[in-house]
């Protein structure tokens, strides 16, 4: 008896535990469809005070990109190798880190040698001139000798013509006068020979002088190659530290003294995969972040994209396993501000790979969720739910790929209880 009067008890208690569990559940139903009611009422109620703003759609543009890696780097770089046949180094004019201009002095090559054969052929040149000189002011003399002999000749010709009287007389002077123009003629020839001869000498004088002229300014080249200058403007880099005063490379040895970095505006280089390659092509817009400048974009644009791959093994510890190779392309993209971008800064690119220009509307106003999203448009007076398929988001803005048209007003930011069929007044 105890037995079963302790198991009814036991039976009783279950069935208690039960009731407060149905009964604690009832409580929260009721409490959570209290809540809901209220909420609704709110939203009903708001709806009523809220006025209603109908839109239009609006063109916007979407753009899709492509993210990807690249480097800053300068422009380009000028390397700067020692010539094995100028000699020793003389002087180097620059320092690691200096800032240069374009047609500034880098370092000389020791030029002596040169230099003597330059003095020596200005002065072969001097004396070649002055040679000239000299020969054109005989020349000018001897000219004026045949002038003074012609003109005598023929005024002692013209003076014995006029004073004859008689015969004898006619005879003896025409014989006078015939001594004195052979005689002048014998002076003047001898003057023209000595005239043709230094006008010889003048022409080899100034053969000279032009022979002393190009092998001086053949010097002058060659002593100015020895002086090696700075083709573009930038910072010196990679100075070579083992070289300096009276060093000399040796045959056939092809060694760097210095680099020159350009101070024109900084480049990003990167490498694509053949699938990035496929979107990606010269004259895309790009923005470019870096995790070293928080908060800061870039813009610019892709303005070099390799044809030709490079290819890149991969690692492989099995020697015996052929390695594959993965194609990959290199791509340079110039920048329309540098300012905060340093060489060397890692970056991200977000490639535009596509823009389009679609319909739009205020992600506001879109409702519903996934593939059952609509929105509120205004038809025949009335409010309607209409479907509509979005696109892709961009900022403030979702893209409507089909349901809506320009010409349709829709609701800008309905609420979740909204009385279909509503009438409207324009």
């Amino acid at each position: 008896m105890e037995t079963a009067k302790g198991i009814g008890v036991e039976n009783e208690q279950v069935r208690t535990s039960r009731q407060k569990k149905w009964i604690l559940l009832g409580v929260l139903v009721l409490l959570f469809i209290s809540v809901m009611l209220s909420i609704a009422v709110i939203e009903v109620k708001k709806s009523k005070s809220k006025p209603l703003v109908l839109i239009k759609p609006t063109e916007k543009i979407f753009t899709k990109t492509k993210t990807v890696s690249g480097r800053v780097v300068q422009s380009h770089a000028e390397t700067i190798y020692l010539n094995v046949t100028k000699g020793s180094i003389q002087e180097i004019f620059v320092k690691e880190g200096e800032t240069v201009t374009k047609g500034q002095k880098l370092f000389s090559y020791e030029g002596s040698t040169v230099a003597a054969e330059l003095g020596q052929a200005e002065v072969n040149k001097n004396l070649a001139e002055t040679s000239v000189t000299q020969m054109k002011e005989q020349i000018t003399s001897l000219e004026q000798d045949i002038r003074e002999a012609e003109s005598t000749t023929t005024t002692d010709t013209t003076d014995t013509t006029d004073t004859t009287d008689t015969t004898d007389t006619t005879n003896t002077i025409d014989a006078v006068d015939t001594a004195n123009i052979a005689t002048k003629a014998i002076t003047i020839q001898s003057i023209q020979a000595e005239l043709n001869k230094v006008k010889a000498e003048l022409r080899a004088a100034e053969l000279k002088v032009e022979k002393y002229t190009l092998q001086a300014e053949k010097l002058k080249s060659e002593l100015e190659t020895l002086t090696v200058i700075s083709y573009t403007a930038g910072v010196i880099s990679n100075l070579n530290q083992n070289v300096g005063q009276g060093f000399r490379a040796k045959e056939n040895q092809q060694l760097a003294i210095m680099q020159i970095a350009s101070n024109d505006p900084f480049q990003i280089e990167g490498k694509l995969t053949e699938a990035e390659k496929a979107k990606i092509t010269s004259g895309q817009s790009i923005t470019v972040t870096s995790n070293v400048v928080a908060n800061k974009k870039w813009k610019g644009k892709i303005s070099e994209v390799s044809d030709y791959p490079t290819y890149k093994t991969n690692a492989n510890k099995n020697k015996d396993i052929q390695q594959e190779t993965n194609p990959y392309y290199s791509f340079k993209a110039s920048l329309d501000s540098q300012k905060g971008l340093y060489p060397g800064y890692n970056t991200m690119l977000d490639v535009v790979v596509q823009s389009k220009q679609l319909l739009a509307v205020p992600e506001t106003s879109i409702m519903g969720f996934g593939k059952s999203t609509y929105v509120y448009v205004q038809k025949k007076g009335k409010i309607q739910k209409q479907k509509v398929e979005t696109g892709q988001k961009g900022g403030k803005w979702v893209a409507i790929l089909k349901g809506l048209k320009e010409e349709d007003k829709i609701e800008e930011n309905p609420s979740w209880i909204v009385r279909l069929g509503t009438s409207l007044f324009d």
